[in-house]
C-alpha cells in the first residue's frame, strides 16, 4: 500500500510540474512576480497524506523544478520554493483533521503563514542570492512583495478548497482502508 501512497504522491508532483511551467502570471506591479498554480496539488497531497508528504512532495517539485526551469539563481529559486510551499501545505496538513472544516482552516493558517514569512525571507535572502541592495527589496515590500504573496497563497487554496471536498469524497469510496493510513 506504501506503494500505491508514493505513486499518487509522484502523480501529483508531476501535475504540480504540469501546472507550473503551462500557467505562468505575471503579477502586475512586479512582472518579475509570477504566479503558478503549482501548490495546488502539493496541498491535495498534503492534506490527503499528512504534512511529512507534502514536505516530502514540496521538496521533490522544489528540485525538479530547479533543474528543468532556466532561472538566474537555481539554487535561490530551489531553497524559496522549500520554504514557501513547504510552509502553506505542512501548516495545511498540520491542522488537517478529516473534516473539510479543518482542511479549510489548515488552508487558511497555511496561506497567512506563507503570507507572513516569504516578505521577511526576501528581504533577508533577495540581497544575498541577487545583490539587490536591501533598501530596493524593502521599497518593494508593500507594492508588490506582500500583495503578490498574499495573492499567490490565497488563490492556491481557494482551488485547492473547491477541488478537495470532490477528491477527498472520491478517495474515501475508491480506496482501500489500508491506503488510508
Amino acid at each position: 500500500m506504501k506503494l500505491q501512497k508514493l505513486a499518487v504522491m509522484s502523480v501529483l508532483v508531476a501535475l504540480s510540474a504540469v501546472l507550473t511551467l503551462l500557467i505562468k502570471i505575471p503579477f502586475p506591479t512586479a512582472p518579475f512576480l509570477i504566479y503558478e498554480p503549482g501548490d495546488v496539488p502539493i496541498l491535495i497531497g498534503g492534506l490527503l497524506f499528512g504534512p511529512l508528504a507534502a514536505m516530502g512532495m514540496t521538496v521533490a517539485i522544489s528540485i525538479l523544478l530547479g533543474l528543468f526551469v532556466a532561472n538566474l539563481n537555481p539554487v535561490f529559486g530551489v531553497i524559496m520554493h522549500i520554504i514557501a510551499t513547504g510552509i502553506l501545505s505542512v501548516v495545511a496538513a498540520s491542522i488537517y483533521k478529516g473534516t473539510i472544516k479543518s482542511a479549510r482552516r489548515g488552508l487558511v493558517l497555511g496561506a497567512t503563514a506563507m503570507t507572513i514569512v516569504m516578505p521577511l525571507l526576501n528581504v533577508w535572502l533577495n540581497p544575498i542570492f541577487y545583490g539587490m541592495p536591501r533598501d530596493a527589496v524593502l521599497k518593494l515590500l508593500v507594492p508588490a512583495i506582500i500583495p503578490f504573496n498574499f495573492l499567490k497563497s490565497f488563490i492556491n487554496i481557494l482551488f485547492t478548497a473547491l477541488i478537495f471536498p470532490r477528491i477527498l469524497i472520491w478517495y474515501k469510496r475508491n480506496i482501500p482502508e489500508s491506503f488510508k493510513d
